[in-house]
């Protein structure tokens, strides 16, 4: 009994991918999976399949250049090669002639040419197109250098992405583990602190009554920044129970300005709030959203020197001819320092702060305090998992001409 011939199906989409591989195997021929060109250009190595079925739009070289890479190696120049697309860019079937494909096939496929394309290629073999002058061959010679050194770069990028994320996995991880094993001593502590405050002699001495509030105050600070750490990563990992109602972004803004009262009187900051009569309501988790715009005008507080303003924005933007979505738009701007360009995205990522650390305060509610830099990351993640957007305009960090910042914050309306 014969081998049935093995053919190599380079496709991205797991549906097409799907697809040709019942169609070729209910033909009997045997078929092996790649979704990328690189992974189709190392498995064609391997393999050395008998026929290439390769789609030309692949996430990382497109599907000509990785012809173009196949046809180096000595061992596959015979293997006809068929390639598959939906583009319908003018000369690509001429184009894939010239760079070493056999025949072309559009998709959507058709069955029966699909199967009669495939079992003719395998019958009469790779035509090789003949090289009628020497500059041709010296331009084919030069792309498939070309091929070859895009490549490995590709594949460097490739292995340098999988460490990044292997380190973000295991950042995520570490946080995980060291929030839960946080927890337990930091129980103990608050346990002992109140069961300590409780002794007749501790309540009738004002010193150590001092002492104890300082342990407290600690102990509440680091409740807080556990609870940040066990919100981001839930935020990431989409563990997050929304409870989704109509809310209210009046009341919204409403309950976020009544909680941040004691550090704007503390601070001395005046504190605004505009918003439209005709705000719509939006659906979500009141309790995440409020959340999430307190850690923004929070930080917004933060980084304006006492005295300063911060003002909190709401309206609704109607849906446009192009678009069948109104969205809320509220925005918290500032007169504080600024965020400097390069950080303007990077704010949004864990740890991450506007300012020098080292400028920072050990209280949070000082200015230019202190914190673990997560509060926009779990902002941005709840407000994303509300299919919003969120976004920080600032011309610049400057500590003393205080140009100031704006969050936008877009939440598709009711």
């Amino acid at each position: 009994m014969s081998t049935p011939p093995t053919i190599l199906n380079v496709e991205d989409i797991e549906e097409n991918r799907v697809l040709v591989k019942r169609i070729l195997e209910s033909e009997g021929y045997q078929v092996i999976d790649a979704v990328s060109a690189l992974e189709g250009i190392d498995k064609a190595c391997q393999i050395e399949p008998d026929l290439i079925l390769m789609d030309i739009n692949l996430p990382d070289l497109d599907g000509f250049t990785a012809v173009t890479r196949i046809r180096a190696f000595a061992n596959l120049q015979t293997v006809p090669i068929i390639a598959l697309t939906a583009r319908t860019v003018d000369n690509d079937r001429a184009r894939a002639i010239a760079i070493g494909c056999d025949g072309y096939i559009t998709k959507p496929v058709d069955f029966e040419e699909l199967l009669t394309e495939v079992a003719r290629h395998l019958n009469i073999g790779h035509q090789e197109n003949s090289i009628t002058t020497e500059r041709e061959f010296y331009l084919r010679e030069h792309s498939q250098a070309l091929s070859e050194q895009l490549q490995h770069k590709l594949s460097e990028l490739q292995t340098a992405y999988n460490h990044l994320k292997q380190l973000e996995e295991a950042k995520s991880n570490f946080i995980s583990v060291a929030s839960h094993e946080l927890r337990t001593p930091l129980t103990v502590i608050n346990s002992y602190a109140q069961m300590l405050q409780m002794l007749p002699a501790v309540i009738n001495d004002e010193t150590a009554k001092e002492l104890l509030a300082g342990v407290n105050k600690g102990v509440s600070r680091l409740k807080d920044i556990i609870n940040d750490m066990v919100s981001v990563v839930r935020v990431e990992l989409s563990q997050v129970d929304f409870e989704l109602a109509p809310v209210s972004i009046r009341s919204l803004i409403n309950a976020v300005e009544e909680k941040v009262t004691a550090t704007i009187h503390e601070r001395k900051i005046n504190l605004t709030t505009q918003m439209a009569k005709n705000l719509s309501m939006v659906n979500g988790d009141s309790e995440q959203l409020e959340s999430a715009l307190y850690r923004i005008v929070s930080n917004a507080i933060k980084y304006t020197p006492d005295g300063g303003q911060v003002a909190i924005s709401a309206q609704l933007l109607e849906k446009s001819k192009d678009n069948s979505q109104s969205f809320v738009e509220i925005v918290v701007a500032d007169n504080g320092v600024g965020i400097a360009l390069d950080k303007q995205k990077m704010i949004f990522d864990k740890f991450s702060t506007a300012a020098d650390v080292a400028l920072h305060s050990t209280s949070k509610t000082q200015f230019m305090g202190g914190g673990a830099g997560l509060g926009l990351t779990i902002a941005k993640g709840v407000i994303e998992s509300h299919n919003g957007r969120i976004w920080v305009e600032s011309e610049g960090y400057d500590p003393d001409s205080l140009p100031g910042s704006k969050f936008f914050i877009l939440l598709p309306a009711l």
